[in-house]
């Protein structure tokens, strides 16, 4: 039996540059926990900012008291600011978008068909879908959205488990940081086109249109529609690729398909969803929810 891994962790983004690089401080009786670059000199270009509103502006004419005051507000705002978010961020940097959020104006986005779009697209960020179901985004990358079912259960036994988590672990290290992979798990009406398509075909191949026999597939296209397709909600999820450009996508989806094709313990089935399918889809995000309709993304 393959061994599992006791532990995971999320690799180190390939983003990160020389200021996100972490420096030790502190000496052989000391150590301070280290400090990425861009904390270091944030401290340390705030603090000659203070030293000199305090020496060499109106501020040094104001008094003991409020030199000191604001001396101490500064300090602690400095120290607040450059504190690291979860996402190794400086604080300060979230600033810039809080303000941006304050106006009413940038928390008001008018979607009539008269209204002006590019409100609406600074949320969606989609500018359009083709026929095929690619998916255009204003930033200059491409989508496609696909409906994936796998291979995880309660019912599994452990040689399966641990081959499952293998098998996703190699997948992961094959992917590219170009094509990003979000899984959109929505719970919404069964699907009943190919019960319907059935018996469409029934229908047709009807040789003697006896009236209890048309009463009886009505009867049962009813209940596919009104009750099974309708009130009967079930789990489905869906894997959306968005490229940074057309050939990323491209790659992204060799190596989905590749998957799918030589192993069926990750991902056994991914179909790739056309406009009219990617649609409704999509409207969940931006249309509201409901009972029946509740997304989760990871």
């Amino acid at each position: 039996m393959p061994e599992v891994k006791s532990a995971y962790k999320v690799p180190v983004s390939l983003a990160k540059g020389l200021p996100d690089h972490e420096i030790g401080l502190g000496g052989n009786s000391w150590q301070m926990r280290p400090m990425p670059i861009k904390q270091i000199g944030f401290f340390l270009g705030g603090s000659i900012v203070v030293a000199w509103c305090a020496t060499s502006t109106f501020i040094a004419d104001s008094g003991a008291k409020f030199i000191a005051l604001f001396v101490l507000w500064s300090v602690v705002f400095v120290l607040y600011m450059g504190q690291l978010t979860k996402t190794e961020e400086l604080r300060i940097t979230t600033v810039p978008p809080l303000l941006a959020y304050l106006p009413k104006s940038a928390r008001r986005v008018f979607t009539r068909r008269d209204s002006n779009p590019s409100g609406f697209y600074s949320i969606v960020g989609i500018e359009s879908i083709d026929k095929d179901g690619r998916i255009y985004y204003s930033d200059g990358g491409q989508g496609q959205v696909y409906l994936v079912v796998g291979s995880a259960s309660y019912l599994l036994f452990d040689e399966d488990r641990v081959g499952i988590l293998k098998r996703n672990d190699d997948f992961w290290k094959k992917v590219e940081t170009t094509c990003e992979h979000v899984f959109i798990t929505t719970k919404e009406p069964q699907r009943i086109y190919h019960q319907v398509a059935n018996l469409e075909r029934r229908n047709r191949a009807l040789e003697v249109r006896d009236p209890d026999l048309i009463e009886l597939q009505n009867e049962q296209y009813d209940i596919l529609t009104q009750h099974v397709g309708g009130k009967f909600a079930s789990i489905h999820q869906y894997l959306l690729l968005k490229g940074k450009s057309e050939d990323a996508l491209r790659r992204g989806h060799t190596i989905l398909r590749a998957e799918v094709e030589n192993s069926d313990l990750m991902i056994k089935e991914a179909t790739m969803l056309d406009r009219e399918e990617t649609q409704p889809m999509l409207r969940v995000f931006y249309s509201g929810i409901d009972d029946q309709l509740n997304p989760t993304v990871t």
